[in-house]
């Protein structure tokens, strides 16, 4: 035993290799003390609860009328509201990452788990961060002299309900069938309102269907005509932007006569003739009948139209608007009055645009209009010498009541 515990004790220690157990636990404590920044979680923490907070507020405030963010009440509430709801959640957000900040001790700079650290969190993503994002979003402009506050408020608002004259205007320029449509256009017609105005208008910008002369451009014309006064500036406007060009390849009143005045009542009669329990044969001897009658009818008015005014040339809008114009129920117009004088003189115009404008100075003109009227006689155009003979014969017959009782 003695001799053995004599060995031992001559043995010495033999150094840790590279490999051994003791310098890798060496090695731990180093590990261990390594130092991180955790910057990116401590602003995810600081900018998340103002950022979430300020988003339900801004849809909670879009959906309840009496909370009007444009007001400096409301805008108080909306700060109180942002500063409570952030520091709520920033609590919320610090538990959920407590347990991970806790696992890495002090060896993280940033956001760490103890109570003075956290302490300032709360402050700052609770108290500093919104009320200074609050104040940013009013204070700074933006181009168009418009805040982020302001743009935030007009995106967070709900989208405002289509009003119904839009609704049925784009279930017109939808339509397909002419009897839809017009059934549109009276509806819009008899809503008499500034809006239905608009989406009429709309409808004569957009429908070339409501350009090609036949029964929708009439339909179109009178409702257009029964806002009177209040559509004839908007209506010149829109002559007024015509180019040259097209001024020179307008077309007059869309078709003949029989199209723009007859042809609505047949097909009107013959879908009543249709919907009738009748019997197959006696429905059909109407009909023949009824086609007859039509076509007897456009025959003797197929002459009406001087120089042939084909209503598939040039632009209809011209004609629609004076259709318009003359359709409408007013006695005086100076405005309108003056356009008619300088379109009927005014050889950039389509013949059939000037002899309409010819009809609109007899509906609004007076005696001194007459000798204009006389000299458009001795015109080359035979539509245009037609349409002054006309509007002489109504001009003078409206000052006829007027001459007799002086």
């Amino acid at each position: 035993m003695i001799d053995a515990a004599q060995k031992d004790a001559a043995i010495p220690d033999q150094p840790s290799s590279g490999d051994g157990h003791p310098r890798e636990t060496a090695k731990q404590p180093a590990r261990r003390g390594r130092m991180r920044l955790g910057l990116a979680g401590f602003l995810f923490e600081l900018i998340l609860p103002a950022a979430l907070a300020g988003a339900l507020l801004l849809v909670a405030a879009s959906h309840l009328p009496l909370w009007d963010l444009r007001t400096t009440a409301g805008l108080m509430v909306f700060g109180v509201l942002l500063v409570a709801a952030s520091v709520f959640l920033s609590i919320k957000v610090d538990g959920w990452t407590l347990a991970r900040r806790r696992r890495a001790g002090t060896s993280q700079l940033f956001n760490r788990a103890g109570p003075w650290p956290r302490l300032v969190k709360f402050i700052l993503a609770g108290v500093v961060v919104p009320v200074a994002a609050l104040v940013a979003a009013n204070r700074v402009e933006l181009p168009g002299h418009r805040t982020p506050m302001a743009l935030a408020i007009e995106a967070s608002a709900p989208a405002p309900e289509v009003p119904g004259e839009s609704k049925l205007a784009a279930a017109v320029l939808r339509a397909s069938d002419p009897a839809a449509k017009i059934e549109g256009i009276l509806a819009l017609q008899a809503a008499a309102t500034p809006a239905a105005l608009d989406e009429l208008l709309r409808i004569a910008d957009a429908d070339p269907a409501a350009l090609t002369g036949g029964p929708v451009s009439l339909a179109l014309a009178k409702a257009l005509a029964s806002f009177g006064a209040q559509a004839a500036p908007k209506l010149l406007q829109r002559l007024a932007e015509i180019g040259p060009a097209a001024r020179k390849a307008a077309a007059g009143p869309g078709g003949s006569p029989f199209e723009r005045y007859l042809s609505p009542g047949f097909e009107a009669a013959k879908r009543e003739i249709g919907a009738r329990h009748l019997d197959q044969a006696a429905q059909a001897a109407i009909l023949a009948r009824l086609q007859a009658s039509e076509d007897a009818a456009e025959s003797a008015l197929r002459t009406a139209e001087p120089g042939g005014v084909a209503s598939g040339e040039g632009s209809g809008l011209p004609a629609l608007v004076m259709q318009a114009l003359l359709a409408m129920n007013v006695k005086q117009d100076a405005a309108v009055l003056a356009f008619a004088r300088a379109t009927a003189a005014d050889a950039a115009w389509s013949d059939g645009v000037r002899g309409e404008a010819l009809l609109l100075v007899a509906k609004l003109g007076g005696k001194d209009d007459l000798p204009g009227l006389f000299a458009y006689l001795d015109s080359p155009s035979a539509l245009l010498r037609a349409r002054a003979m006309q509007a002489i014969a109504e001009l003078e017959a409206k000052l006829a009541p007027a001459g007799g009782a002086g």
